[in-house]
């Protein structure tokens, strides 16, 4: 081969080398471009929704509302039914029925003692003649054993003058000797008022009464 024909090649051959140089240079400044743009509509999107948000903001920010609910202001050392939230009363009515309904022989005794503080006329003296005097004797001597579990569902409260009435319904088990009875469905009916309030007792909340009755048995 000449040396002429030898320079042609190596002519053609730099080009070839700086054809294939520009053609992924371009591909390189293709896909920055891509980038570039991707980026730049991420930037205007941010521009306009970020404004938006902190004006959502404020909006949210001076229509807030705030509601106290403050209870009326009770008599200095006496609190009318009505002046005391219904929760108090349904607390209470639970906690002297956990005193009389669910029981072990050991324990009956100072529980019912317990509930009897929470009493007045004329529960109190019913309840000393039929649970003190006639059921706690059987639940002693029969060893028996009985639970109370309470459906919060079916808890309602009535108010009628100077007194509410709380009505606690659910399931009450016996086990006697340790044999177990059938359960059954029981409603008790709390009826309470108020006296002058004290350090143990800040509502001045008392019972007056405590009726039970059988829904279903089974």
């Amino acid at each position: 081969m000449s040396n002429a024909q030898k320079a042609m090649n190596f002519v053609k051959d730099l080009g070839a080398i700086d054809a294939k140089g520009e053609s992924d240079t371009l591909k390189l400044w293709e896909n920055y471009r891509e980038q570039a743009n991707l980026w730049r509509i991420i930037a205007v999107l941010q521009f306009i929704s970020t404004p938006a948000l902190i004006i959502f903001c404020f909006y949210l920010y001076s229509t807030r509302s705030v509601t106290l609910n403050v209870p009326p202001k009770p008599l200095p050392g006496y609190y009318a039914v009505n002046q005391i939230p219904e929760s108090e009363f349904v607390s209470q009515a639970e906690e002297i029925v956990n005193l009389i309904a669910s029981y072990q022989p050991a324990n009956a005794r100072g529980q019912f003692a317990e509930a009897s503080k929470m009493l007045m006329e004329p529960a109190y003296s019913t309840f000393l003649d039929k649970m003190i005097g006639t059921e706690l004797k059987t639940i002693e001597s029969t060893s028996r054993t009985q639970l109370f579990f309470v459906d919060p569902t079916k808890t309602k409260t009535t108010m009628a003058g100077r007194e509410i009435q709380v009505s606690l319904e659910g399931e009450r088990l016996k086990l006697i000797a340790g044999k177990q009875l059938a359960p059954v469905q029981t409603r008790f009916l709390v009826t309470m008022t108020t006296v002058p309030r004290q350090s143990l007792n800040p509502y001045g909340i008392m019972v007056t009464g405590i009726d039970t009755e059988n829904v279903r048995q089974g």
